[in-house]
């Protein structure tokens, strides 16, 4: 078993390892009474079994929460809904939340969990690559509101995160590819040899080799845990984790969602990457390398949509302060800056017009 640590105010560990969910919480959860498991249906039940009767085992009291998986779960009904269960459950600030599944309903646990009586101790389980690799790391937690990604949020660490990979062995294989945009990302935000790996051996085709995904999970843990330490609060250098973001968000909303995350990242970072090569600001090669890299993924990279209607979502990212939006741009493979920009400064970098 593998652990990263998260060294921010709240310090916590990022354990990863395969079977290791069952005593991994029970060691590591504190004294309170009450569990309440918040769990993404897609996840195969009798996972979600054996850890609930391993905590009654435990001597502690269990109730489990299904929610759909995807966007829609990030709603202010999700959110009332479920706090209205656990105030019939009898919570106390005493008691724990256990999000187990992708981005989006770690997203959901860790903001009920930031915000019920003003805070209760919360473990995560992502099932998914994007959650393991990316975004159950690092405190941030956020609901939608009118179609609008991410706009309402809280900062608030976990106290553990358990990375164990026998989850991933239940993705499809569209999911799991989905999930290798976040991974290549890391890459080329500062680990040259973390995409020569995935150069030479696929995840998409080696993800049944165990210490291979480790290591490669490992590795983008460690990343995102040296940005999260020096900007807990998103203020200034963790902004570079948005490597595709920007745009990614962008297409998100345009498709209603139907365009998924790690894809809309993927097309992102293939923007921004062609526009950089095109501008001189990254090294010649570096967008062949990243597209030649996503198909290698199985990552559709070609974006449907006019940038003008981008554009008008990423107007109103809540990223950009006092009119600036900070870009992610490209080096060179395995090297990022950002580079703040006026809305009309990204059209010319971009090449688009009003």
């Amino acid at each position: 078993m593998e652990r990263v640590k998260i060294r921010t105010r709240d310090r916590y560990e990022v354990l990863i390892g395969r079977n290791i969910t069952d005593e991994a919480v029970k060691m590591l959860l504190p004294n309170g009474k009450h569990i309440v498991l918040i769990w993404d249906e897609a996840v195969p039940s009798q996972y979600v079994a054996e850890l609930g009767n391993a905590l009654e085992e435990a001597g502690k009291e269990v109730m489990a929460c299904a929610v759909q998986g995807g966007e829609d779960a990030k709603s202010i009904e999700s959110f009332q809904n479920i706090c209205g269960l656990l105030s019939d459950f009898s919570m106390a600030r005493t008691d724990t939340i256990i999000g187990i599944g992708g981005g989006t309903v770690t997203d959901l646990a860790g903001f009920i969990a930031s915000t019920y009586k003003r805070g209760l101790d919360l473990c995560e389980i992502p099932t998914t690559l994007i959650g393991a690799a990316d975004a159950a790391i690092g405190g941030k937690n956020a609901l939608n509101l009118g179609g609008r990604k991410n706009i309402i949020g809280t900062f608030y660490q976990p106290s553990l995160v358990l990375v164990d990979t026998k989850y991933l062995d239940t993705l499809p294989d569209e999911t799991f590819a989905e999930g290798c945009s976040e991974v290549i990302k890391y890459g080329f935000l500062g680990d040259p040899d973390l995409i020569m790996m995935l150069e030479a051996r696929p995840l998409t085709e080696n993800r049944r080799d165990s210490a291979y995904l480790e290591e490669i999970l490992k590795r983008c843990i460690k990343l995102k845990a040296y940005f999260v330490v020096e900007d807990e609060r998103d203020n200034g250098i963790r902004n570079i984790l948005n490597f595709g973001h920007t745009l990614g968000h962008a297409i998100e909303t345009q498709s209603s969602y139907r365009i998924h995350h790690g894809e809309a990242v993927a097309m992102g970072m293939a923007l921004i990457t062609r526009a950089a090569e095109n501008r001189g600001l990254a090294e010649r090669g570096t967008y062949t390398r990243l597209i030649n890299l996503l198909e290698k993924h199985d990552l559709e990279w070609r974006c449907p949509y006019n940038l003008n209607v981008l554009l008008s979502h990423v107007a109103e990212d809540k990223k950009i302060r006092d009119g600036y939006i900070n870009l992610v741009i490209p080096r060179r493979a395995g090297e990022c800056t950002l580079k703040g920009m006026t809305d009309e400064e990204l059209r010319t970098f971009l090449d688009v017009r009003k």
